[in-house]
């Protein structure tokens, strides 16, 4: 399925196939391809259903997961890689990923410290296999993980405070991928192991209040009803 969108570069723009699931994070970068206002396609890969594992897509990405941007005849993975290259090849006038030195470095830290400590921190409600293979230790393993992941989430909270975006006054790429984690922390089996997050849910009100988020979170087949499923 095309979602194209017309855009006058005087460079040629290069085919772009966003692959992603419904609430992974990859919604962060189908959020940011739509705000960007760059032409592109989606291609639905639905982890729940083991589509990721199928021949089709393993041929694409032979690691198996989402996200996965092709260009052209190349395809990028993971979200910070694919939200900086988001970021700089969208139009100047988007903003969505900072060119001076330090405003750059904090993006990159923002989105650094999401894909290696806040995203892990899930791992022991959400894929407690992928850290212990004995089932009788699970409840162990979620008494060390589960204060982690409240801790950490409260670090995320704790940053955002008297911020209207991760970066300042700005949106960026970096504030989509924020939302993802925010939907995670809200799923029905999560919410009740964290703590009041006021500064973050501010932020998360926010984004929901853009039209492109919602644009892509129904493309995906999520609405208001069924965003906090597991």
């Amino acid at each position: 399925m095309a979602f194209y969108k017309p855009i006058s570069l005087e460079s040629p723009m290069p085919a772009l196939t966003l692959y992603s699931s419904p609430r992974a994070c990859s919604l962060a970068c189908h959020i940011a391809l739509e705000e960007s206002g760059l032409p592109f396609e989606l291609g639905q890969v639905k982890v729940r259903e083991g589509q990721h594992l199928n021949d089709t897509y393993l041929k694409l990405n032979p690691w198996g997961k989402v996200p996965a941007l092709q260009i052209d005849d190349e395809v990028l993975t993971e979200a910070h890689a694919i939200l900086s290259y988001i970021g700089d090849l969208a139009p100047s006038d988007k903003h969505l990923l900072p060119h001076d030195p330090l405003p750059r470095a904090r993006a990159h830290e923002w989105m650094n410290f999401l894909s290696s400590t806040v995203h892990i921190a899930f791992r022991p409600l959400f894929k407690p296999h992928f850290l212990i293979s004995d089932e009788k230790l699970y409840p162990q393993l979620q008494k060390v993980g589960i204060p982690n992941l409240r801790k950490t989430l409260k670090e995320v909270d704790h940053r955002l405070k008297g911020r209207t975006w991760a970066l300042g006054d700005t949106y960026s790429v970096v504030d989509p991928y924020l939302l993802v984690f925010w939907i995670w922390s809200q799923r029905d089996d999560v919410v009740a192991h964290v703590t009041k997050m006021p500064n973050w849910r501010a932020h998360a009100e926010r984004i929901f209040e853009r039209p492109a988020t919602w644009q892509c979170l129904n493309r995906e087949g999520v609405t208001k009803d069924n965003i906090a499923d597991p």
